[in-house]
This record gives structure tokens, sequence and C-alpha cells, in this order.
């Protein structure tokens, strides 16, 4: 099972017009048949016909519905690292991870072409294996479990996905996996200072102002309903024994506490470390509250950080208000 907190796209709305522009254009493509114009091929577009847009196309639509699907189902998940980075430093990764994805991609096919290597299949796979990297450096694993007695752990699902968009148009796309993986490799060590890249603030704020309503969504509603006869039918007040139980149940968890009888496994502090690293400004206790609230889910626990985070208030002065000295009168 693959668990990237929250379902929807809450807090990350570039994902979402990374999944509405790709899947899109795919369609467009596909319908109006020009699935060829999206590729890149050094000879004879680039190097005889001069078609240089075809280094900025090239990510923006895959060739195939198979594609489309896995590509479309890892971005979906990947927005956990959205909702991590926050949307300003994400989009200014992906950004520069298409530069850097675009100038290797060249550079590949510049020096494989004696060895066999002339095209570069359309879609944005550099993007996707750069956020990737990302996503298995940055995310901790969740559970793991042995296959044959061999540890594996709930990122295994993400990686298998993977490999089916490494192998589809080999040898292509396996260069163009590689890039993308390089380009993740140089972003998150940092090379040139480029993690520390933003958009300009006026960039930030045209974007802020026009961009993100279109994008933007609103948090998913949860229910604990499981089948659809039981979310269709309607709720009833609970009576007796079962509305006691529910009100000392609702009054635990709003006082950071279990229920009574309930004995919840205790946070390890691997889990503690980790999220106190990503999260350089929460407390122990923060940690610890964010483990509870979520079962000792590592994904919940970065979501609740995260939601902890964007409603707070700014921090008030500690500073004491400066009084007028006490006027002395004398009295006659």
């Amino acid at each position: 099972m693959i668990s990237a907190g929250p379902s929807g796209f809450y807090h990350a709305p570039a994902t979402k017009g990374i999944l509405l522009t790709v899947g899109g254009l795919s369609l467009l493509s596909s319908l109006l048949q020009m699935k060829t114009d999206f590729h890149l091929q050094l000879v004879p577009h680039l190097t005889t016909h001069y078609q240089f847009w075809r280094l900025i196309t090239s990510h923006f639509a895959f060739s195939n519905s198979t594609e489309v699907l896995f590509g479309g189902f890892i971005f979906y998940h990947l927005r956990v690292i959205e909702r991590l980075y926050g949307s300003g430093k994400y989009t200014a990764f992906l950004l520069v991870t298409v530069v850097m994805v675009t100038l290797l991609e060249l550079a590949a096919l510049v020096s494989g072409h004696t060895l066999g290597l002339n095209v570069i299949p359309a879609g944005p796979f550099g993007v996707l294996f750069a956020a990737l990297y990302q996503y298995s450096s940055v995310i901790p694993s969740t559970y793991e479990f042995k296959v044959f007695g061999v540890v594996l752990t709930d990122k295994i699902y993400m990686y298998i996905l993977a490999f089916q968009l490494i192998w589809s148009q080999s040898p292509g796309s396996i260069v163009a996996a590689a890039c993308g993986w390089m380009a993740g490799a140089l972003y998150r060590a940092d090379v040139g200072g480029l993690r520390r890249w933003r958009f300009p603030p006026s960039v930030a704020n045209l974007a802020t102002k026009f961009v993100l309503p279109i994008f933007s969504s609103a948090p998913a509603i949860r229910s604990t309903a499981t089948t659809f006869e039981h979310r269709a039918a309607p709720a009833r007040p609970p009576s007796g024994r079962a509305a006691l139980a529910m009100r000392e149940y609702i009054d635990a968890i709003a006082s950071g506490g279990a229920p009574q009888g309930s004995t919840p496994r205790p946070p390890s502090e691997e889990h503690i470390s980790t999220l106190l690293a990503i999260f350089p400004r929460a407390t122990q206790e923060d940690a610890i509250a964010a483990l509870n609230s979520t079962n000792n889910n590592m994904d919940g626990a970065v979501q609740y950080l995260l939601d902890r985070t964007t409603d707070s208030p700014a921090p008030a002065s500690n500073a004491p208000p400066h009084s007028a000295p006490a006027s002395s009168s004398s009295s006659t």
C-alpha cells in the first residue's frame, strides 16, 4: 500500500498543474496526431531542421497511455515532496530541473550518437526521476517487510512503477531517467547553490495572485463510512453508551491523549529524530504529538507538522512593554 498523506491536492497546486498539463497535452497530441512533434531527436530535427523548440516541448507530453498512467500516478504520489518543500520551492525545483535535464539530454544525444542513441522519448521523464530522487533521499519509509528473507520498504511500490517507465522506450527512456536522476542528485547536493534559487518576488506575487487560485484545492473531507451504502445512508445520532464512549474518545483526542483502555505504541527515537531533522523549528514535544496523532505514520506526521506550521500565527514579542517612569508627587 502506498501512502502520501491526505488524498487530493491540498497544499499541492504545482502537482495538480503538472498532471493537468501533461495529461491534457498528451491527450491532445494523440487526438490531433501530433505525437511526432514532442520527442527529442538529434538528426535531423536538431542538426538539419533546427527545431530547437523540441528542447522545451519534449518535457510536456507522454507518447502513449501507459506512460501517462504510470507517470501520472508517480507524480500524484510525489506531491508529498511539494508539501514538504512548499509550492514556491517546489516550482523553483521544477524549473531548475528542466534546465539541467535539457542540457544533460542534449549532451547525451551528442556523445551517444556514434553508439546509436538518436532519440529521447517525449515526456517529463527527467523531471519525474529528479523528484523521485528527492523522494528517496528525504521522505522516510513508513514500514518494512520481508520477501524471501530480503528486507523491503513501502517505497518499493514506487520504484516498481518507475522501472516500468525506465524500460518503456529503451534505450532513450533509460537515458532520460538517468539524466533526471543525475539532475536530482545535483540539486540535492546544492551544486552551485541550486537549492537556494527562488523565483523573483514580483514573479512569485503574480503567480500567487493569478495562478494559485486556479490550481489550489480545499482539504479533502474524510469519511468514516466503509461502503457506498453507509455513505448514502443518513447519519444517526449515537445514544446511550455509544454516545458516552464517543464523547470520551473526542475529549481524549482534544486533550492530546489516548482513549481509555487503549495502549498506543510509543513513537520511536528514529521517527522523532527524522521529524526534527525535517522541521528544525519543531520541538521534541511537537514531533511526539504529531506521531501520536497519526498512529506513528511518518507521512501523516509530516503533514500534521506542515498544517501546524501553516496555521500557527506569528510569535508575539516577549519584550516587556516600556512603562513611563512614575512621577513622584509631593503631598502638601
